[in-house]
């Protein structure tokens, strides 16, 4: 076995480096954690030894978390809690080594990562450290240790923020929390965590004095040192975990019990706890759901059948300056790509601007980072009018209104101006990008990268293949897409693309549903309770209703086996486009819902006082999707059921609990969906007849 794990002494300090022979990060495998056991005892029975640091050789951090592959691989409680007590005891004989231990910790340090490091006695960090555990996004909660010795070590009410939430927190943020107990520059780090080790041999009271000052005080007393306090701090992030889960997410509360009964009693009684309950969590749905969403996030990274080399891109353009175009030059502009922003009207640049500027200032402000890094972001980006601004450029993004006209006139434009290997991308949302091609000089390299609004904040990006596009442009644009830190898919060039044309699916269906006698109000309520982010008409409110019929037009043109539904068009018309405009099917006031339109409702002669929206309408709403889901794989508008439920979890908020569209189906039975959409051919027409790429299929995906 090749060593994840060695020592070397000198003057009595033992330096223990993390070194995973198999790849750029160190991951917490089953031989890794054999290896951490082994040195311990290896330390424990060395005399010579007076204290230890811990440190990675990686560049990208201290330890990643556990080996994702090994969890999703348990199938039975009992395995789960063995491996998980397991780890407890290997990471406990680190905790009872006779000499202090420190771990130093830089970049990323994960799950397993910061459990370990909580077993270490001290623990050093630097600015750029990340660190977190985020075992809650998986649908589980730490289970070597970490809810047991986090909320020992720091306040439990911040216990409870960084465990039920998952989030990561900074080098500086872990020093305030108590945490880590010094900071040093990332150059300096491992020989600080030696001076810190030299130090606690010779008196650690300061340091630990330190610590205790970070977690003591009247309020942490109040709400933490006595039963009443504790109680009410449980109760209310009783309270949070049930609004934010909705009943879908049992790790939440688990991990809640977990915590407070493990404060009633030992250590050791408390790890006991985790694990066993860690065994059961193990084997939920939405646990196996999360990791599978987890899988597909990591699967994202590399699109299969795409190793051509990419081109560089070190210099980009966009072009609009209006919301969807700020955020992408925002995002080139934080990832280090320099950027020039181009809009027609001097004013539009200039708002432009000052919107990216605001929202790297929250970001400072929300990181604590200095105004450096405000300027530094923004040095990197500017703004013209002037078309021959942007020679030069390498790749130019236009994010101009959805006209092909327009398109094909600011193509004509700015094409000429561009190296010969430069690339364009259009940020299209349903217009062809074949049909833009024809316009190009070069259309090989000329693609399409389709962000979804807000583009600063929603995670997927649809890489699309016009007939043209070239391997290496294709290749291009996806690898600046993951710069960007999205995920991306990559997507034929048909009518809607992927994530459109099932969302137009879903919508429409909804509107003839109400168009029905169906109450839309509680339409939206099932769907909230089903596990989707919003209902359908306040998605509707938030795309803008006038934008929905454009592209429910468009996609009834291309499929003509659609039931086009008249609502949005007719509500288009009353020139309540939404939340954009104040109202929509819903009102708004200061950016919050307020209540229903009835006046909307008036104009589109809906009862408010509607049939109540039943299970099987949402129900009929889903099956078409998955039905459309069948059309585009059987067309090759996407490879796989994986593209189709990446696609839909981070482009649409489809419920990760449920893993996925395809995931859905097939744990509804594949087969037996296609008999309901039979029915529902007969009863409502061609639109719900199974696709071919459901015939005949047991699921979508292939059984492990």
């Amino acid at each position: 076995m090749a060593d994840f794990v060695s020592y070397t002494l000198s003057d009595g300090i033992a330096r223990v480096a993390l070194d995973s022979p198999d790849g750029k990060v160190n991951i917490l495998n089953g031989d890794f954690l054999v290896q951490l056991g082994e040195i311990a005892r290896q330390l424990a029975a060395d005399t010579r030894v007076r204290a230890a640091f811990v440190v990675s050789t990686k560049n990208a951090g201290f330890i990643a978390g556990a080996d994702i592959r090994e969890i999703a691989a348990v199938q039975d409680a009992a395995e789960g809690e063995r491996l998980a007590r397991e780890g407890q005891q290997i990471f406990e004989s680190w905790a009872r080594l006779p000499f202090p231990v420190v771990a130093a910790i830089h970049g990323h340090c994960m799950g397993g990562g910061t459990e370990f490091a909580l077993a270490c006695h001290y623990r050093v960090v630097t600015e750029n450290s990340s660190i977190a555990l985020p075992e809650i996004k998986l649908g589980l909660f730490p289970g070597f240790g970490g809810t047991q010795r986090l909320p020992r070590l720091i306040s439990l009410e911040k216990t409870l923020d960084l465990i039920l939430t998952g989030r990561n927190v900074s080098g500086i943020e872990a020093l305030n929390l108590g945490l880590a107990d010094e900071c040093a520059a990332p150059q300096d780090i491992e020989q600080a965590a030696e001076d810190l080790a030299r130090r606690a041999v010779r008196d650690p009271r300061e340091v630990l004095k330190k610590r205790r000052r970070k977690t003591a005080g009247l309020r942490i007393w109040l709400l933490e040192k006595n039963p009443i306090g504790r109680a009410v701090l449980f109760y209310q992030a009783k309270k949070k975990v049930r609004v934010r889960s909705g009943g879908h997410y049992p790790a939440p509360s688990k991990a809640l019990e977990v915590i407070r009964e493990g404060l009633r009693d030992t250590l050791e009684a408390g790890l006991k706890l985790e694990a066993r309950e860690l065994g059961h969590i193990l084997l939920t749905p939405a646990c196996k759901n999360l990791i599978h969403v987890f899988e597909l996030n990591q699967r994202a990274k590399k699109a299969p059948g795409l190793d051509t080399e990419t081109l560089d891109v070190a210099r980009a353009a966009v072009i609009g300056g209006g919301v969807m175009g700020r955020g992408i030059a925002g995002l080139l502009a934080e990832r280090g790509i320099p950027v020039v922003i181009r809009d027609l009207q001097e004013e539009i640049v200039r708002q432009a601007l000052d919107a990216i500027r605001t929202r790297f200032e929250h970001q400072a402000e929300k990181k604590h980072q200095p105004p450096e890094v405000v300027a530094e972001k923004m040095a990197r980006i500017w703004g013209t009018t002037l078309a021959e601004d942007l020679a030069g450029t390498d790749l130019v993004i236009e994010a101009v209104v959805e006209k092909m006209t327009v398109k094909q006139a600011v193509l004509e434009e700015i094409e000429p101006l561009l190296p010969e290997t430069a690339l364009f991308a259009t940020n299209t949302s349903a217009l062809s990008v074949s049909e833009l091609q024809k316009s190009a000089q070069r259309p090989q390299n000329l693609g399409g990268l389709h962000f979804f609004n807000p583009a600063e904040k929603m995670p997927l990006v649809e890489v699309i293949r016009g007939e043209a596009t070239s391997e290496q442009a294709l290749a291009t644009l996806f690898a600046t897409a993951l710069k960007l830190g999205k995920t991306p898919i990559v997507v034929a060039d048909r009518p809607g693309f992927l994530v459109n044309r099932l969302l137009m699916a879903f919508l429409n269906e909804a509107c003839l549903i109400v168009e029905n006698g169906v109450d839309w109000l509680s339409l939206d309520v099932r769907a909230t309770s089903f596990g989707l982010p919003m209902g359908p008409f306040r998605l509707i409110d938030e795309v803008g209703i006038d934008i929905g019929a454009e592209v429910g037009t468009t996609l009834s043109q291309a499929f003509t086996y659609v039931e086009k539904s008249s609502l949005l068009e007719r509500a288009a018309e009353h020139k309540d486009l939404g939340r954009k405009s104040g109202r929509g099917f819903y009102r708004y006031q200061k950016g919050q819902e307020i209540g229903r339109n009835q006046a909307l409702a008036d104009h589109l002669d809906l009862r408010i006082d509607g049939r109540s929206a039943r299970r099987a309408d949402l129900r009929r709403m889903l099956l078409l999707m998955v039905n459309e889901a069948g059309r585009c794989l059987e067309e090759g508008v996407v490879a796989t059921p994986e593209d189709v439920d990446t696609g839909m979890i981070f482009g649409t908020g489809f419920p990760p609990f449920l893993g996925g569209l395809c995931r859905w189906a097939d744990s509804q039975g594949l087969p037996a969906l296609v008999t309901e959409l039979e029915t529902l051919a007969t009863e409502h027409g061609e639109r719900f007849s199974p696709a071919g790429g459901l015939l005949g299929r047991e699921r979508f995906y292939e059984k492990k």
